[in-house]
Order: C-alpha cells, then sequence, then structure tokens
C-alpha cells in the first residue's frame, strides 16, 4: 500500500471519528491517593431508615391535614426531625478508599446516540 492511500484512510477514519464522537481535551492526572469518604453500608441504612420515616410522615401529613401550607410545614419540620433521628442512629463514619494513578486526555462522548 502506498503512502498517499494510507494518508487517505486515516484522514477518512479521523473525520468519521470526529463526525461521530464529541472530543474534548480534558487534562487530568493525579498521583496515588488516600481519600476519605463516607462508609457507603452506614449511609445505605441511614437512607433506609430515613425513607422509612419520610414515608410515614408524608402518610401522617396527607390522611390528617387538609390545607396545603399545612402539610408544606408539618413535612419540612418532621423532615429535619427524621434526618436528625437517623443520623444518630447511623452516625456517618468515614472509611479510606486509595484512588490509584489517573490518566485522562481526552473525553469522548457518542453525538448520535
Amino acid at each position: 500500500m502506498n503512502i498517499g492511500k494510507t494518508i487517505g484512510y486515516l484522514s477518512l477514519a479521523g473525520i468519521l471519528f470526529i463526525t461521530f464522537f464529541e472530543v474534548k481535551f480534558v487534562p487530568q492526572f493525579s498521583l496515588p491517593t488516600e481519600t476519605r469518604v463516607p462508609d457507603p453500608t452506614v449511609e445505605a441504612d441511614y437512607q433506609r431508615c430515613y425513607q422509612a420515616q419520610d414515608a410515614e410522615i408524608h402518610k401522617k401529613a396527607f390522611d390528617t391535614i387538609d390545607n396545603p401550607d399545612v402539610q408544606k410545614l408539618y413535612i419540612t419540620t418532621n423532615r429535619a426531625r427524621a434526618r436528625a433521628e437517623c443520623r444518630k442512629l447511623y452516625p456517618e463514619s468515614m472509611i479510606t478508599v486509595e484512588q490509584s494513578l489517573r490518566f485522562n486526555l481526552f473525553d469522548l462522548t457518542s453525538r448520535f446516540w
């Protein structure tokens, strides 16, 4: 294969690639580090607790209160109480997660699908 055809095929491939994908230049480099993140199991338990209490709050508000403004006030104040109670049951704990070397130069997103 001669060099002209090779350049032609590479040019065609490049044009098709740029046509079908949006290419963003995003240089991101990070060395291996240890970061602290919330423990996902404790956070999942907290979310389940909060969602259960939130469902009860909504059920009670819509079953017993007719005024929408009072419902909103009731839900808002009781949600804050539910958050505090669930956080007391499931206190936030942090775990150490090791992140490996990250090297990102380009982000590709499809244009048509």
